[in-house]
């Protein structure tokens, strides 16, 4: 399986996060592009896909609200029609639940089609997220 993750850089736990996940993936071996939306220049196409998973950092307590550096990469994005993707966010004290339903939300709004999603403390939900797609 051909695996694309999407994610901010802004915050250490998130990167810690999602670079657990992706070894955890490609030593089930799968194929994993790391995607981080702070160093593109151009938009990447999804086509070659076959999961897409998204990660967020909240970016305020109350509001939910995510990175704009992902949701300014998610507008630009290609080939995201139809495609099974996972949002995932790092849990936060408040606005989790609200900040992955905008995330899911800017990303059915391409095309995608949210299959799974969760917000992660830590290396055992990581771990579960991951032994639920393999």
């Amino acid at each position: 399986m051909r695996i694309a993750f999407v994610y901010s850089t802004k915050d250490q736990g998130l990167v810690n996060i999602t670079k657990y996940m992706i070894a955890l993936f490609e030593k089930s071996g799968h194929t994993v592009k790391a995607i981080e939306v702070e160093n593109l220049s151009s938009p990447i196409s999804f086509r070659p896909f076959d999961l897409v998973m998204v990660g967020a950092t909240i970016t305020s307590f109350f509001g939910g609200k995510i990175s704009q550096e992902v949701v300014k990469f998610l507008q630009g994005a290609n080939g995201m029609e139809g495609k099974k993707s996972v949002a995932y966010v790092k849990s936060a004290l408040f606005g989790t639940d609200k900040a992955l339903r905008r995330l899911m939300g800017h990303m059915e709004s391409r095309g995608a089609f949210v299959v799974d999603f969760e917000a992660i403390k830590g290396q055992k939900e990581a771990e579960e997220l991951v032994k639920r797609h393999l």
